[in-house]
């Protein structure tokens, strides 16, 4: 393993015009990948619907879809026309000529108007009546009892003018056009330009098309305005950090390949940027760049006319800890894969390979960039004078408060996780857009003065032929209906049992005593059918076999929806065979995926957790280790639940993404330090020294990183969606926490701690087969012998260096693990030798003991002992019990042989 990644890291270092070639010819393909040739653009596409956030086998979503098969998508928007007073000669006249503008935009299918519908209760001999403006033109006097027939009939009370008649509003139903159609068309100004007539003071438009329109623009100005300036920002602060455009220019590169074949493989994949995945550019730009900041460090400090096996060492100490925090991080996205809504599958599968695309990258293309002869040594910048000077002295307070500081993260955490108890799912339809919006402007009005503007649907499926028109199930439909109307939520109701009873009395000369529903099967389906129009076939199908009622609810956040839709599917649930209804609808669909992404939160953070666990687990060969490891980041994340409790920010599609990401991101830091704690701890043999080391290296990188993270998030905030605004302030500041515990509470755990990782286990070389040629190792497996001779301290000494002096107190014991060693003692004025020793003797047993050296031991030639004492015995007595078990063993049988031997010299 060690061989391979070293062969791979040579290749940017000593090949590195081929490693160039390599990478420009994947990158071109990659580029041709997302090259739309027939219409010479890009094959990049916007979805802002909810149907990647949705389960596969949502049955909400099938209802809709069969809904839109039926009675065609309902894609309708509400176009209001504020103005003195609708029903004047000058307000119907306005109303007539916005209606017929309207109607004259392409794109545009209907318009349900004043203008457009009938007004059947002002009729006595036909149903083939004019509508409102119409009437109005023809008799100017009738324009004084417009507003009272408006308001007896259901079919328009509330929905076509405002209760106080200073409103009139046009349904627009759309042919077809999908948001992105919409947004080419710029259709949105169009009908407020259409709309705009005389009369008529100000305009108001809302819907899904109009709102899922300004979605797609919000998204595209994520990724052509927020990801340039956030790229920008990251690169001024490498340059400020490392002083060197070439270096800035060479990371900016490898990003920017990094992204491109990232974004070839959504390209090939199919998938459009949705609300989830059109963050996944600027998190592998960030992501990216944290990790530069550490291979630059390394890299740079090799110099200016730094050799290759320099910069090559340079990349083998980077290397251990960034491979470990992209794949800890690559873990944290891809527990998200378990999530059944596809968006969330996609920005996991997609941020995992773009953060392993960038390790690489880095670790290949970046010293490929930056040869040897070209790389300027790191100048002693202010930040890293600061980052020095300050290591020694966070180091000792660190360690001298230890206690306070593990008290202190107990205490944060239990704060943060009681904030986390009152957290909420929920998301926003409108209000994601900021409250400065025209679009939600105008919704919050019309919803507010129309009786709600929030479009729901409840379908209703027989299948059986001329169910509908069964008096039994028309009642059933009726008082479904009326219950609909009483609920605080409804705004309004309307289906085609409405219609029913207003035909019904306008076929009985308008008389209010036959506002109701006809006595039998034939007479309402002869009313059906006598009355069949536009308006009517949106809400029953020919065949009477499948219904819609039409809801329009008062509220738009999920958590009031949930609630709503909770009852409503209860009360849909007691309809009698043959009935079937769903509620349906976009608001409906929204609830659903909250819903789902609250069950599914904690199985995807527990999946994370376990594996970097794991994987911490392997590294450190040791599960207790690799738990002390996490428990600083487990912390961070109860932070983050603490924040969405404290705040009243809602566990939406976006906020739900922080837990695994933060979790994979926050341990980077941790690896990074623990990793060169063991390294210094195991070298001087001292807790302490290598908790100052690991600062000292690792302050300034971490701080670099954090803030680059910490910027990366924050670009979030600029953008139009108030979902991604909160998911920038929650990651970036549930960041900046992991920093500060990282410097105090990790090392804090660390200086309790030894290690031993995976890589040195690997890299760590005892001679051939030591558990069979050094006999206090015998019945141990190589693996063993590796852990134990990490938890000591490898030693070299050279020829004629004294390993132990006469008289000294015994502290340690030493194992040979190559070379000879001659003991002797001073007599006579002369030097008296004693016995040589070779691989596998053990010296100084008295050690354990703590009794005086009797003797000197001096290497003769190049030599390397272990070197380990009572307390190093003691962590593997609870560490690893049945090892140590074996040591002790053999120990005594060591002892066991020399004593005999010393009995049978006296002898």
């Amino acid at each position: 393993m060690r061989v391979a990644l070293r062969q791979v890291l040579e290749q940017g270092v000593r090949h590195p015009r081929r490693t160039l070639l390599v990478v420009a010819l994947l990158s071109l393909l990659a580029a041709a990948m997302i090259v739309d040739w027939p219409r010479g653009g890009v094959r990049l596409a916007i979805d802002p619907t909810l149907d990647r956030l949705l389960p596969d086998d949502e049955p909400a979503q099938q209802a809709f879809e069969r809904l839109s098969v039926t009675f065609g998508a309902p894609d309708q928007l509400i176009v209001g026309l504020e103005m003195a007073a609708v029903f004047t000669s000058e307000g119907l006249r306005a109303v007539e000529s916005a209606t017929r503008r309207v109607r004259a935009i392409s794109g545009v299918r209907d318009v349900a108007s004043l203008a457009t519908v009938p007004n059947l209760l002002a009729s006595e001999e036909t149903l083939d009546v004019s509508s409102f403006s119409r009437q109005a033109e023809a008799d100017p006097a009738s324009i004084g009892g417009m507003a009272r027939q408006v308001a007896d009939n259901p079919l328009y009370a509330g929905s076509l003018v405002t209760d106080d008649g200073r409103m009139a509003a046009l349904v627009v139903t759309l042919d077809g056009v999908d948001a992105r159609q919409y947004l080419a068309a710029d259709l949105d100004a169009r009908l407020r330009d259409a709309a705009k007539v005389d009369g008529v003071t100000r305009v108001r438009l809302t819907g899904a098309s109009a709102i899922q329109a300004a979605t797609t623009d919000a998204l595209l100005s994520t990724l052509s305005v927020i990801l340039p300036l956030l790229v920008a920002l990251l690169l001024a602060l490498l340059w400020l950090a490392f002083r060197s455009l070439r270096a800035t220019l060479a990371a900016a590169l490898t990003l920017t390949i990094t992204l491109l074949w990232t974004t070839a493989l959504q390209v090939q994949l199919g998938w459009s940027f949705n609300m989830v995945t059109v963050i996944v550019p600027a998190l592998v730009i960030t992501l990216g760049l944290s990790y530069t900041v550490h291979v630059l460090s390394e890299l740079m400090v090799a110099g200016r006319d730094g050799a290759a096996p320099d910069r090559l060492k340079a990349l083998e100490r980077a290397s251990l800890p960034l491979s470990l925090c992209g794949a800890t991080t690559a873990t944290g996205f891809l527990a998200l894969s378990l999530s059944p809504l596809p968006a969330i599958r996609e920005f996991a599968l997609l941020s995992a390979f773009g953060v392993l695309v960038a390790i690489v990258l880095i670790l290949v293309l970046l010293p490929a960039l930056m040869p040897g002869s070209h790389s300027a040594p790191m100048r002693d910048a202010p930040d890293l004078r600061w980052a020095r000077a300050a290591a020694p002295r966070l180091s000792a307070w660190v360690i001298r408060h230890r206690g306070l500081i593990l008290g202190g993260g107990v205490l944060l955490t239990l704060v943060a996780a009681l904030g986390a108890t009152q957290i909420r799912s929920g998301a926003e339809y409108i209000r994601n857009f900021p409250a400065d919006n025209p679009l939600r402007q105008d919704f919050e009005v019309l919803n507010s003065r129309l009786g709600g503007a929030t479009l729901v649907s409840v379908f209703v499926e027989t299948y059986v032929n001329d169910a509908l028109t069964e008096p039994d199930l028309l009642r059933e439909l009726d008082a479904l209906q009326d219950w609909l109307r009483r609920q605080p939520e409804v705004g309004g109701a309307l289906s085609y049992v409405d219609y029913l009873k207003v035909l019904n009395q306008s076929l009985n000369d308008g008389d209010p005593a036959y506002f109701a529903l006809p006595d039998g099967a034939a007479a309402a389906k002869q009313i059906l059918v006598f009355g069949a129009s536009d308006a009517l076939k949106r809400v029953v199908d020919a065949s009477h076999r499948s219904a819609v009622i039409s809801l329009r609810l008062k509220v738009d956040d999920s958590v009031a929806i949930a609630e709503f839709v909770r009852r409503a599917e209860a009360r849909l649930s007691q309809l009698p065979r043959p009935l079937d209804a769903s509620l349906t609808g976009m608001p409906v669909l929204a609830t659903r995926t909250v819903e789902v992404l609250a069950g599914g939160q904690w199985q995807s953070l527990a999946l994370a957790v376990a594996v970097i666990w794991l994987l911490l687990a392997l590294l450190f060969n040791s599960a207790r280790a690799a738990a002390l490891a996490l428990l600083p980041n487990l912390a961070v994340i109860a932070v983050y639940f603490g924040l969405l409790g404290y705040t009243g920010i809602g566990l939406n599609p976006t906020t739900s993404l922080i837990a695994c990401i933060v979790l994979g991101v926050a341990v980077d830091d941790t690896i990074q330090f623990l990793a060169r704690f063991n390294d210094a701890a195991r070298r001087k043999g001292d807790e302490r020294a290598g908790v100052e080391y690991a600062l000292a290296h690792t302050l300034r990188p971490v701080t670099l990183t954090s803030i680059g993270l910490v910027i990366g998030f924050l670009a979030f905030t600029g953008s139009d969606l108030q979902s991604h605004v909160q998911f920038g302030l929650l990651a970036s500041v549930t960041l900046a926490v992991a920093w500060l515990i990282d410097l105090t509470v990790t090392p804090a755990l660390g200086s309790k701690l030894r290690i031993v990782t995976l890589w040195d286990l690997i890299r760590l070389d005892l001679g051939q087969n030591p558990q069979h040629t050094i006999p206090l190792f015998s019945g141990l497996s190589l693996r063993q012998v590796r852990l134990f001779a990490l938890t000591a301290r490898l030693e070299k000494l050279a020829p004629t260096e004294l390993l132990i002096r006469e008289g000294e107190i015994a502290r340690d014991m030493f194992v040979v693990v190559d070379g000879h060693f001659e003991a002797w003692v001073e007599r006579d004025a002369g030097r008296k030798r004693l016995s040589t020793m070779a691989r596998g003797a053990v010296i100084g047993e008295a050690g354990y003991f703590g009794q005086r050296r009797t003797a000197h031991v001096e290497a003769t030639r190049d030599a390397r002992v272990l070197r380990f004492n009572a307390a190093d015995l003691e962590r593997m007595r609870q560490r690893y019990p049945r090892i140590a078990a074996t040591l002790f063993r053999n120990l005594n049988r060591i002892q066991a042989e020399r004593i005999a031997r010393m009995t049978a010299l006296v002898r």
